[in-house]
């Protein structure tokens, strides 16, 4: 007769563990405590174990980087073969089913919390706290697989713009890192508008381009819908004119960038430009670069000469030697006059003519 081998989980009796008789290891906890078990079942769990004991010849482990509470749960699970897995414990016994390599125990980890996801009630709260656990599994614990199950379950609910990502965003802007927005990216599936929303109230209430605005303005998709919504474009560019830093290159391209995308889907620009109809067509702005070349009047007003640096490149990226003259006429204005054609607020934002004409060199090296 064949006997079938061991394979876990397997219920090896929790009784036996703390059995000083078969407990030939010792395991120590956070509170100094300690506890007997088998070599042979933690072995039978885990190939980290084998390596403990066979290899390294251990006759401890230590447990002290876990609470008392899940260290006990983690050995009696391996003496059942079974785990309960709750909300409160959830983070550190998936990762000390990680840190030692137990694959059933964090399969039914994961398991659990696909369950937590799906018998959400959609409070944002609770909403919150999974989101941050499955992130926390993703950048401390090096397993993304739980994020993926957040973005799966989280982007199929209905208005989860509103009713996670908005209030998400307001309570964790100024700490949030870019990794944590690309996953609220995907969970919105192009619904932008809140995330555009909250943006536009923290420039309104705080001040200052931070670097949570810079990586939202830094995502193409989330600059398209800005784009395309012509009041919040409105207002949200003003908004950033206000508060770019004018020590900052990357913000100033941060701006002109949105300014781009709204150009080329046709939205008008806030009211202080001077060129009327300039947005129409790109045939419609060649010829005006066209009229404008070689001798650009210094009596365009500056954010039109902006505007003209941005079509030379755009609009003339093909044609190099019409773009190369429009950008050395711009180069030749005066940058006393630049500025002083220019409204106030970018002269609030501008100290001096040669801090003016150097930040627009860097612009047109760039380029």
């Amino acid at each position: 007769m064949c006997i079938a081998e061991v394979s876990v989980p397997c219920n090896f009796g929790v009784k036996n563990l703390h059995d000083e008789f078969h407990g030939n290891i010792t395991a120590e906890f956070k509170d100094s405590s300690t506890m007997r078990a088998s070599s042979l079942i933690l072995s039978w769990n885990s190939e980290v174990f084998t390596y403990l004991f066979s290899e390294l010849r251990q006759g401890t482990v230590e447990l002290k980087d876990f609470s008392k509470e899940v260290a006990v749960m983690f050995l009696e699970s391996l003496y059942s073969g079974n785990v309960a897995v709750e909300q409160s414990h959830f983070k550190e016994l998936f990762k000390i089913s990680l840190a030692f390599k137990v694959k059933w125990m964090s399969d039914k980890c994961i398991a659990a919390f696909t369950q937590f996801c799906e018998s959400n009630s959609h409070d944002s709260k609770n909403m919150a706290f999974l989101f941050n656990e499955a992130l926390h599994c993703e950048t401390i614990l090096k397993c993304g697989e739980l994020m993926k199950i957040v973005v799966t379950k989280f982007s199929n609910i209905k208005n989860v713009s509103e009713l996670f990502v908005e209030q998400y965003l307001r309570d964790n802007f100024e700490d949030i890192k870019p990794v944590s927005l690309n996953h609220l990216f995907k969970i919105c599936r192009g619904k932008f508008v809140p995330v555009i929303q909250t943006m536009k109230d923290h420039l309104q209430i705080e001040g200052g381009i931070t670097a949570t605005v810079r990586s939202i303005l830094s995502n193409s998709e989330v600059v398209q819908c800005i784009a395309v919504e012509t009041e919040i474009f409105a207002e949200l560019y003003e908004l950033l004119l206000q508060n770019f830093d004018n020590k900052d290159h990357e913000d100033l391209k941060l701006v002109m960038n949105l300014f781009n995308t709204a150009r080329k889907q046709g939205v008008p620009p806030p009211g202080y430009t001077t060129i009327s109809n300039i947005f129409n067509s790109s045939d419609l702005i060649k010829d005006r670069l066209a009229e404008w070349s070689p001798g650009i009047s210094t009596e365009i007003p500056g954010t039109n000469v902006f505007m003209l640096l941005e079509f030379a490149y755009w609009f003339c990226g093909e044609d190099v030697a019409r773009r190369d003259m429009i950008i050395k006429n711009l180069q030749s204005i005066s940058a006393s006059m630049f500025l002083s054609k220019v409204p106030k607020v970018f002269t609030e934002r501008f100290r001096s003519p040669e801090k003016f004409e150097s930040l627009c060199t860097m612009y047109i090296n760039d380029i």
